[in-house]
């Protein structure tokens, strides 16, 4: 079993925090490429580690081919500390020679995971899975798959939170969805019927 493989247990919430302290201890100056799942994690991710003065890029499929060239090419030169992918794209890149590898989301565990930590092998590095609470079973069915287990660890000096912390949904556009009316109906001015007018 590879030994540059490691676990890290978090809420979903802490998740961005948990990397930038990763960032800042356990690799050193090294760069890192980060696989996530969806495009809204991407935007969302790229915004939280540059606003931590993390230089970071991203690649997805909706960047136009000159800019994915770009982007590629100014992590190589080292201009970028961590590129944030899609798993889709990521796979018709060639990352040899990149130390860190982080999966920022369980749901892209595939036999991609392994590619990665032979890379990040080869390159003296690590190959790090960031695992929300509620997730578990899903880490422990993909180490049924593998046929052994993930080592686990605890990040030092990273606060942990001991409970979830619950994110209300967003509003739809606008504030009010279809069909429900704009203001309550007490808000009304009833409407009296004069008696007796007309005889």
């Amino acid at each position: 079993m590879p030994s540059n493989q490691s676990i890290y247990e978090v809420f979903e919430h802490q998740k961005a925090d948990l990397l930038i302290h990763l960032l800042g201890v356990d690799s050193g100056d090294d760069q890192m490429v980060v696989f996530v799942c969806t495009l809204d994690v991407v935007h969302s991710l790229t915004s939280t580690l540059n606003h931590a003065g993390v230089v970071t890029q991203s690649l997805h499929a909706g960047k136009k081919e000159e800019l994915r060239e770009r982007v590629l090419r100014e992590f190589h030169e080292g201009k970028t500390r961590v590129l944030v992918v899609t798993e889709g794209v990521a796979r018709a890149i060639d990352f040899s020679g990149v130390k860190n590898m982080l999966h920022y989301d369980v749901a892209e565990l595939r036999p991609d995971y392994l590619a990665h930590v032979d890379l990040t092998q080869q390159a003296g590095g690590q190959t790090i899975t960031l695992v929300e609470t509620q997730n578990l079973q899903v880490i422990l069915k993909f180490e049924g798959l593998l046929g052994f287990d993930i080592p686990r660890k605890t990040a030092k000096g990273f606060v942990y939170d001991t409970q979830p912390v619950k994110v209300k949904p967003p509003r739809k556009k606008g504030g009010v969805a279809k069909g429900i009316r704009s203001r309550p109906l007490q808000n009304k001015k009833p409407k009296y019927k004069v008696k007796g007018r007309g005889k």
